[in-house]
Parts: structure tokens; C-alpha cells; sequence
């Protein structure tokens, strides 16, 4: 099967297509061929080195990528809730030693799948299991009571997007930082206030919070300086481990979707939230895998309104 692969850690020039095994599904397994990778910045985090101490026991060449939609081409012993032929979507862990989601067949565990609505354009789908599930439970960890106030920075990547669309789904007067040219993007998936990016966020949110908002999802990484718009002993969470939120007035967390990997319930709750409109996919570029290294560059440079995703 064909597979994007690096062999060292690197550049964008280092990611090359391969012919690797395809995989065989064990026991409690399914096999996906592949429609739709997402590129993600974890996934040229992992291209450049940054996630080494992490790959110990993963041997070259290496597969990135952390999210899938496809077709069910083969089942496991065991696996009676998916069928042949479902179109589904899914997360995989590219640090186990099967490697990750660039790939044309992925072997993984039934319970890291969701079916989908048979009209769910796939490229659209695969942007939804990592940045979906974090979103899921950066909302969950804030333990926010409908009407409190959520502050989601950097709405326009995918998961300050969905983190703004789940927050109004659970009822949380959510307000977004945004460049002017992007304040009405952000209103249109939920946000109550949009708020100017940089220098004059801080006392836009005073003028509508005096006292501070009550929680912060930090998509942006804007750490304390959007730390310190949360009131005291609210709570705040970390879209990455670095650079985190070291305010100790909070309540901070650090989220990561590989702790959801399994939770199957929330990722059949995805699904069915994209068939019914709740969650709007956005993608901003369809790349084929042969120019995934191109799709690595534009990720890295930034400015992207939706995901870029690689078509198999």
C-alpha cells in the first residue's frame, strides 16, 4: 500500500511516498482504506523531531497523521457493531508502532471508529476525531453551567472552531478573539462575542466581563496572557502541553485527544452532531498524498481557515 513516510526528522522535504504492508486487523480491530488524512501541527510537530522522546519505540520509516475517514474493508474477530462497506471515521495514534494516518489501509481498534452518515463528504469527516474529541473534553474539564461565560482563542483553526460551536451547543455564552476579518466566520459557528485579536482583547473582554470570564479554552496558545482574563478560581485549559498555563489563580488542565482515543461513545456523538449541522467542517485545502510535503508547508506557514487534508 501506499503510505507518506520519513525516514529522519527534518523538513517538509524529508516526507516521501512508500510501499509498506498493509495491515491485517486483530481481534477487536477494523480495517479502513483510507479517503481522507488531516494534516494537523502535531503531525509536522512529529516531522520535525519535536515529539522524539515520545517515539522511543516506534522504528523508521515513520507515518504521521492522527485522523481518518474511509470505507470498512475488513473486520477483526469480534467486531459486530461496524459492517463492510460503512463509510466511517476514526483516530489513530501515530506513535504506536503501526504508525499514523498517512497511509492507504488502517488497522484500529473498533472502539477508535464512528460511523457516518452516508452523505458526510469523507475529506470533511476526518477533520473531526482529534480536534473534535479535544474540543469534547476541554468542555467537559471546564465543567461550565449553561450560561457561564467560555473564552475559546484562535476560533479559526479547527479546534477553537468546534470548541465555539460546542460551547453554544451546551449552552456557554462563548466569546472568540478574531481579526476583524474574521469576526463574522466566528459569529456564524456560535460565538456571542467576538473580541479584536491582540492589543485590544483584554479590554474588550473587561468591558463585557469585568470580573473575568469564567473559562478559556486556549487554541491560540496565548498561555497567561489570555490566563489572566479568566476570573479568579475559574478554570482554564491547555491546548498543548508547551507552552501551557502557568496562572495559579486557576484551574488548569492540559487535554489531549489520545486519552479519547477509545471512547467511542463520544466519537458516535461526532458523527451524528456533523450529520445533524451542530458541527461545521471546515477544509481549507484538498492536497493529494503525493504532495503531502506541500501540505506541511502551508500548514507550517499558517493562516489557514479550516484544515488541510490529504486525499487518497
Amino acid at each position: 500500500m501506499r503510505a507518506v513516510v520519513f525516514d529522519s526528522f527534518g523538513g517538509p522535504e524529508v516526507l516521501h511516498l512508500a510501499d509498506l504492508p498493509e495491515p491485517t486487523p486483530a481481534k477487536g480491530e477494523v480495517l479502513i482504506k483510507v479517503a481522507a488524512a488531516t494534516v494537523n501541527p502535531t503531525d509536522t510537530s512529529m516531522r520535525a523531531g519535536k515529539q522524539a522522546a515520545l517515539m522511543a519505540d516506534v522504528k523508521p520509516p515513520y507515518v504521521a497523521g492522527m485522523e481518518i475517514a474511509g470505507r470498512v474493508v475488513g473486520l477483526g474477530d469480534g467486531v459486530a457493531t461496524l459492517e463492510i462497506g460503512q463509510p466511517v471515521m476514526g483516530i489513530v495514534n501515530p506513535r504506536a508502532p503501526g504508525g499514523g494516518a498517512y497511509r492507504e489501509y488502517v488497522a484500529l481498534p473498533a472502539a477508535s471508529v464512528a460511523p457516518l452518515a452516508l452523505d458526510t463528504d469523507p475529506v470533511e469527516a476526518a477533520t473531526v476525531p482529534m480536534n473534535g474529541l479535544t474540543a469534547k473534553l476541554s468542555i467537559e474539564i471546564l465543567g461550565l453551567a449553561p450560561g457561564s461565560s467560555l473564552l475559546v482563542t484562535g476560533g479559526t483553526g479547527a479546534l477553537g472552531g468546534y470548541a465555539i460551536q460546542l460551547g453554544r451547543y451546551f449552552g456557554l455564552d462563548v466569546v472568540a478573539d478574531a481579526h476583524d476579518t474574521d469576526a463574522d466566520l466566528l459569529r456564524g459557528l456560535g460565538a456571542r462575542h467576538v473580541v479584536p485579536r491582540g492589543d485590544g482583547m483584554a479590554s474588550a473582554v473587561r468591558a463585557l466581563y469585568p470580573q473575568g470570564v469564567d473559562g478559556l479554552i486556549d487554541a491560540a496558545l496565548l498561555t497567561d496572557v489570555a490566563a489572566a482574563l479568566v476570573r479568579d478560581g475559574g478554570a482554564a485549559v491547555n491546548a498543548r502541553i508547551n507552552p501551557r498555563i502557568t496562572d495559579p489563580r486557576l484551574r488548569v488542565a492540559t487535554v489531549g485527544a489520545l486519552s479519547q482515543a477509545t471512547n467511542n461513545a463520544a466519537l458516535v456523538w461526532l458523527a451524528e452532531l456533523v450529520a445533524k449541522d451542530v458541527l461545521t467542517p471546515r477544509v481549507a485545502l484538498r492536497i493529494p498524498v503525493a504532495d503531502a510535503a506541500e501540505a506541511h508547508r502551508r500548514v507550517e506557514q499558517g493562516g489557514l481557515r479550516g484544515r488541510a487534508v490529504l486525499v487518497f
